[in-house]
């Protein structure tokens, strides 16, 4: 198997609510906003981004319950959005407060 892990540390910046699969599973898409100092060919950059993601089952629910604004260390999988789309999102397996 190839890997396809992300971790990233940032802060909540969109919450949609909780919503539930036709098959009642609880889902939940958030947007997280990341700003860091990276190094890239020796020079210092400074790195602001915002990623969609999103969260299943009890993690949906764990998320669905922080407030705008909390900062997080999430760790998950890079998909597309959906089968007709190359918009890339999180899918979160992780979650730590911070």
């Amino acid at each position: 198997m190839d890997t396809n892990r992300l971790t990233l540390t940032g802060v909540v910046a969109e919450l949609e609510a909780l919503r539930y699969t036709p098959a009642g599973v609880p889902l939940v898409g958030l947007r997280i906003r990341h700003e860091s100092q990276q190094i890239e060919a020796g020079a210092a950059r400074r790195v602001n981004v915002e990623m969609a993601a999103v969260a299943i089952g009890e993690m949906a629910q764990r998320i669905s319950a922080l407030p705008s604004g909390s900062r997080i260390s999430v760790e998950g999988f890079l998909a597309r959005k959906s089968q007709q789309s190359y918009q890339i999102v999180l899918h979160i397996c992780s979650l730590k407060t911070v």
